[in-house]
């Protein structure tokens, strides 16, 4: 060896050691941090009239034939809330934009409509009409990929909404690892433009991008607490979770929503203002002195409901809250009792626990999941759905029932948990997967949840959407869903695959 190699032995075994430990330090401090103060809400129980509440859903599916039906509620409830907005409208949506799905095209019963086109030219039409509406559009680092021409986004600006994209950086990071060397090695030297010959992570957009884009959005953060909420033109305020993205594609899948008034509104709205507040908004005096005079006003007013056993009660969650108050509700349930869940995935572990142990308790439990071959053009693996379901069914010697909603192209994604006892239904609808991604604090995700006596109200309605596709109360040569064993997967090596991605964070889309 020269003597100069030897020389540098030691200061490169230092730099290597030094690396190293800057990756692991950056890569905890990345996946353990604290979400920012304002988020991970946990609102109380406020009682609720039972009829201020409303179950909506969005159904695609075929006949006999396998020509579309198709079935929607929750766009045109949106428009109708927009229209009805005279003082006061915060819409927080990601990927929102009407580009393409980025995979070779795979078959759909339809092509996929606008969806984000129609909703700025309603939000345009509402300040138009009401010039003193003071209105906040909340979105996500996707949304600038997807309106990369700045149509939507833009025009929305120029009639004095605000816009402001979600400071995403300031959240956990899902995977740390690589978030750390993506920081150390690449970001500081990458453009983003947008595109390029590296595969888009989104899967909505250019097949193709370029590297710093890839990397941006490889295992991001996302805010995807899709929330609409607005004044009611007569002094009150309305809520609307839903499960799915305001874009083109998710505008074809099956999906769910609830609608909610009242003062359990507030956490969640006051969280909106923060989360824009740490996303650099500057002018937003306007916004909040109209929602904190329209919370007063609608305190005033408020007829209170009927308190004691049959009163109804709602509340709202986010992020890592969610799934928090669904494993402790899920392990509150006795023999007797019942669970209907309605999801795009299912995985994260302490929920896999949660229902196991449910089921040996004597607990009814049915799950409905989208069998994960469909999805964005894409033909897609399964993970981490049929691994799930097969762990479920085996696990619990088929007392856990599973079956899959029949997509054609499009993706089933609901975000609904119905728990019935022989006194009270507890409905959960909401945004978040029930995946590690989105119930561990990582994203922004929103849910309602309201609680009323048994068999009445919007819990009915929930139960009968939830039982038509279970049971196929469809006419002749219409099936909804398929049996456990259609796509259940019981193979030993993708069970451990889906444990890797899921401890790992990895967002499955």
């Amino acid at each position: 060896m020269p003597a100069w190699a030897g020389s540098l032995a030691w200061p490169l075994r230092l730099l290597g050691v030094s690396l190293l430990a800057a990756w692991l330090v950056l890569a905890l401090w990345l996946s353990l941090r604290h979400l920012p103060p304002g988020v991970h809400i946990s609102g109380p129980w406020l009682p609720v009239p039972a009829d201020a509440v409303r179950f909506l859903y969005n159904q695609t599916a075929a006949d006999g034939q396998g020509q579309p039906l198709i079935e929607q509620q929750i766009d045109s409830q949106m428009l109708q809330m927009i229209a009805r907005a005279r003082e006061l409208l915060v819409l927080d949506t990601g990927l929102f934009g009407d580009l393409g799905a980025s995979g070779p095209a795979a078959s759909r019963m339809r092509a996929a409509a606008p969806l984000a086109a129609p909703l700025t030219e309603a939000l345009l039409r509402a300040r138009s009409l009401h010039p003193a509406l003071a209105a906040l559009v909340l979105t996500d680092r996707s949304s600038v990929l997807m309106d990369a021409s700045g149509a939507l986004l833009g025009r929305l600006r120029q009639a004095g909404i605000q816009v402001l994209v979600v400071d995403e950086d300031r959240l956990r990071s899902p995977d740390g690892g690589f978030a750390a060397l993506w920081e150390l090695c690449c970001r500081w030297w990458t453009t983003t433009q947008l595109r390029g010959a590296w595969p888009n992570p989104l899967m909505v957009g250019p097949s193709g991008i370029s590297f710093g884009l890839w990397g941006a959005l490889q295992g991001y953060q996302r805010s995807h607490r899709q929330l609409l909420i607005a004044d009611d033109g007569a002094g009150g305020l309305d809520g609307l979770v839903f499960s799915r993205p305001l874009h083109a594609e998710a505008g074809l899948h099956s999906a769910s929503a609830l609608q909610l008034s009242g003062g359990a509104l507030e956490p969640v709205l006051e969280s909106e203002f923060v989360i824009a507040q740490f996303s650099g908004w500057q002018d937003g005096g306007v916004v909040q002195a109209r929602a904190q005079r329209l919370l007063e006003q609608q305190r005033r007013s408020a007829v209170p409901p009927p308190r004691g056993v049959g009163a109804a009660r709602a509340r709202v969650l986010t992020e890592g809250a969610i799934g928090d108050t669904l494993v402790r509700r899920i392990d509150a349930t006795g023999a007797g009792d019942r669970i209907a869940i309605a999801a795009l995935y299912l995985s994260q572990r302490e929920l896999v626990r949660a229902l196991l142990d449910a089921a040996r308790r004597g607990v009814a439990v049915r799950v409905l999941l989208d069998p994960g071959k469909d999805g964005y053009g894409f033909e897609r693996s399964g993970l981490p759905n049929r691994q799930v379901s097969s762990e479920l069914i085996v696990q619990s010697d088929g007392a856990i029932r599973v079956r899959w909603y029949r997509t054609h192209g499009e993706q089933f994604s609901p975000g609904v948990v119905l728990v019935q006892d022989a006194a009270r239904d507890w409905l959960l609808v909401g945004t978040a997967s029930l995946s590690r991604y989105d119930l561990d604090d990582f994203n922004l995700t929103s849910a309602f949840v309201v609680e009323l006596p048994s068999g009445a109200g919007v819990a009915t309605n929930a139960l009968a959407w939830f039982d038509t596709l279970w049971y196929n109360r469809a006419p002749s040569g219409v099936e909804y869903t398929s049996d456990a064993d259609v796509f259940a997967d019981a193979s030993q090596i993708r069970y451990w695959q889906y444990r890797a991605l899921e401890s790992s964070g990895v967002a499955y889309f």
